[in-house]
């Protein structure tokens, strides 16, 4: 009796499988901020008409929703060659140091002229430190990116001889 041959399959087994492409995120898209603006922009009007405030705490209001959606927005959808982690150093370096330093910019300076007390009269303490500090911080955040990009900046904050050790 003949032994059974031995046949080879001529298919090559694929150990390699070809990697799908990664859908990008939502959040990448201009168009998600751009909706998301303006149906917060939208609703905050509204709520903040339906609880009675006057026209000038709702535009207030308004810009206070958007300034940290643009700024996020913008920090979303543009690419950057830094690390997540160095890009969020500067991000967090512009929002507590630069934003804060606007901030108590404005509150000292505008105390020494009574720019801060009346618009602490006009819409309250708590509104205005609220909404004015969420601004200031936004457009610090904003500025930390923005010097981020620079790459002599980077270099001074981020010592390549540090990484290599």
């Amino acid at each position: 009796m003949p032994k059974p041959s031995k046949t080879k399959s001529k298919q090559k087994p694929t150990s390699k499988r070809k990697e799908e492409p990664q859908t990008p995120s939502i959040t990448t898209k201009k168009s998600y901020w751009v909706m998301l603006a303006a149906v917060l922009a939208v609703a905050s009007a509204v709520l903040a008409y339906m609880m009675g405030l006057d026209a000038v705490r709702i535009a207030i209001l308004v810009v206070t929703v958007l300034v940290p959606i643009g700024v996020w927005g913008y920090v979303r959808v543009t690419p950057s060659g830094l690390s997540p982690g160095k890009r969020a150093t500067f991000l967090f370096i512009g929002a507590s140091v630069i934003g804060f330093g606007i901030w108590a910019a404005i509150v000292l300076v505008g105390g020494l002229y009574g720019l801060t007390a009346w618009l602490v009269n006009a819409l309250g303490s708590q509104f205005f430190i609220t909404t004015s500090l969420v601004i200031c911080l936004s457009a610090g955040a904003f500025a930390g990116e923005l010097i981020g990009r620079n790459k002599a900046v980077q270099l001074r904050v981020f010592n390549p001889l540090d990484e290599k050790q």
